[in-house]
């Protein structure tokens, strides 16, 4: 039996190298992309894999032909954010954090939509929840993501009748591996422990959010495996994993 294609962009480390890695561990054909040389990613070695720069203009004009025809899945991770030790973020870097994190997934996307195919495809938007908030060292950031929710929520519609699904997974504060160290630094400095650092971060970083814990990544998977389940059902659908709160009423 055939196995069923998927490709994970924003693969190279951390949750994108976790959700590639899953899949491929439950028998889909995986094809992953990131912009780190293939020796320094978190992926398993048997994995394809395409190195791209997803800021740069020209990365659009050869990757669809490399990526070929549509697969049975397709996640979209990648993630740019402003360089925070650079200042006021230029005019070029605004548009490399927009490109990355809203046009290129919606230009990409599209096009994928619009191409005849014979076998159902779902799409997964990997967003975060910071559409809800703008902070002064986030706000590029946030702004970036609100565009990605309304461009993908453009993608479902045009997903509609086309034998393909676009669907949002939106996602709290990540337990990623850099993260976890800094804080873990944190705890030891203060002799205390990384729970409770963990804690005081969360309430002082997400003051929208009731959680104690960041997300783990293998709840994350186990939300994008649902969601690409149920098939054309889950077209405009937003899956919002944020740590169990009970304060994010939006």
């Amino acid at each position: 039996m055939e196995k069923k294609r998927a490709l994970v962009l924003g693969a190279s480390q951390n949750l994108g190298a976790h959700l590639a890695g899953r899949m491929a561990a439950e028998g889909w054909a995986v094809t992953a992309l990131g912009r780190r040389p293939a020796g320094e990613t978190d992926l398993p070695a048997d994995l394809d894999y395409i190195q791209a720069d997803l800021s740069l203009p020209e990365t659009l004009e050869w990757l669809p032909e490399k990526i070929g025809d549509a697969p049975d899945a397709v996640v979209y991770n990648a993630v740019r954010y402003p360089d925070q030790k650079a200042g006021t973020p230029s005019l070029q870097e605004l548009e490399s954090v927009f490109r990355v994190n809203a046009l290129v997934p919606y230009r990409l996307l599209l096009d994928l939509l619009l191409a005849p195919r014979d076998r159902f495809c779902s799409v997964v938007v990997v967003n975060s929840d910071a559409i809800y908030h703008a902070r002064e060292q986030s706000g590029v950031y946030s702004a970036s993501k609100a565009a990605l929710r309304v461009l993908t929520g453009t993608l479902a519609s045009t997903a509609r009748g086309r034998n393909a699904s676009v669907s949002t997974l939106l996602l709290g504060p990540l337990a990623d591996r850099e993260k976890v160290r800094g804080l873990q630094r944190v705890a030891e400095q203060r002799g205390t422990t990384e729970e409770e650092v963990t804690r005081l971060f969360l309430r002082r970083s997400n003051t929208n959010l009731v959680i104690d814990e960041l997300i783990d990544f293998e709840s994350c998977f186990q939300s994008l495996r649902y969601m690409i389940g149920l098939g054309p059902v889950a077209n405009g659908m937003m899956c919002r994993l944020d740590g169990g709160s009970a304060g994010g009423l939006v």
